[in-house]
């Protein structure tokens, strides 16, 4: 049967609209692919994977220690943060839970710093078994030392000569002219001993000084050599590791302690009497320092 012009002319419209329907759509597609889709799969691949990376969420100081609680975790493309940003792995290692370690800031940071692994380090003064909580109050301290702060403790000889008898410690805390630190018991011994001898020798002088940069600023060489009781103390003593009583044993200097000897033989004849009243000043200062701790915690 002859088809009817009018229907033969609407289907080939049809069709026509047809055709030009899918070659616009497939002209759509292919700009969405060139315009949309390729840009974004260049972007995403520019940009990485998510990562997890650490900033800090508030501002630290160069040698303060940085926790957990300092940290906020953040999910960032690759090639936001640099190469070496600090990520669990990283935490988890210098956090490792056993040797006692912490992490230290190398430099002052503000809040929202990323952390990458130039920023930070871990402590130089792990916790192990024998470091114990010590406070003294006869060192000449600087007049801007704070909690926080790193310190050497130094002795000065009637003759000039100043030695470092130990090297950056961080002061745990401060009450007047009481310092508290952290020591291991090599540590405490060496402080004794040159302690005595600051009380023997009148115009010595035992004090502390600041590190400027702790974060950046390695440990000074201990240099002050104990006496022959101290370092034989030091030899027999159970509670400092064979490893420590080696490290200790080759700070000391040879033929220093000679020196040191030769200094504190002009006060033989008042050696007595001035580590008696240097002591009694020490138990004095402490017995102060306590009532003005206890006097502060009563009248909150």
């Amino acid at each position: 049967m002859a088809s009817n012009p009018m229907q033969k002319k609407a289907r080939n419209s049809f069709l026509l609209g047809m055709v030009l329907t899918l070659v616009i759509v497939l002209i759509i597609g292919v700009l969405l692919v060139f315009l949309v889709y390729i840009p974004n799969k260049e972007k995403e691949e520019e940009r990485g994977k998510e990562v997890v990376a650490y900033v800090l969420n508030q501002d630290v100081t160069s040698g303060s220690t940085i926790t957990t609680d300092m940290l906020t975790e953040a999910t960032v493309y690759e090639s936001m943060v640099p190469s070496n940003y600090v990520d669990t792995n990283v935490i988890a290692t210098m956090l490792a839970q056993n040797d006692g370690t912490s992490i230290i800031a190398k430099l002052n940071m503000n809040k929202n710093t990323i952390l990458t692994t130039d920023l930070i380090m871990s402590s130089e003064n792990p916790i192990t078994d024998d470091v114990r909580y010590v406070e003294y109050n006869m060192l000449v301290l600087p007049t801007t030392i704070a909690v926080g702060d790193y310190i050497d403790i130094r002795l000065t000889l009637p003759n000039g000569q100043d030695l470092i008898v130990v090297s950056k410690k961080q002061v745990k805390s401060l009450l007047g002219d009481t310092v508290g630190l952290e020591l291991t018991e090599g540590d405490i011994l060496m402080m004794e001993s040159a302690i005595v001898e600051a009380y023997i020798m009148s115009a010595s002088k035992i004090y502390a000084i600041q590190y400027v940069e702790p974060g950046n600023q390695v440990a000074a060489a201990e240099t002050y050599r104990p006496t022959a009781a101290v370092e034989n103390l030091i030899n027999t003593d159970s509670n400092i590791t064979e490893e420590a009583k080696e490290a200790l044993r080759n700070k000391f200097i040879s033929g220093l302690r000679g020196y040191i000897d030769t200094e504190r033989n002009a006060y033989i004849d008042e050696q007595q009497e001035n580590l008696e009243t240097r002591l009694q000043e020490e138990i004095e200062n402490a017995r102060a320092a306590r009532e003005a701790y206890l006097s502060g915690l009563t009248s909150y």
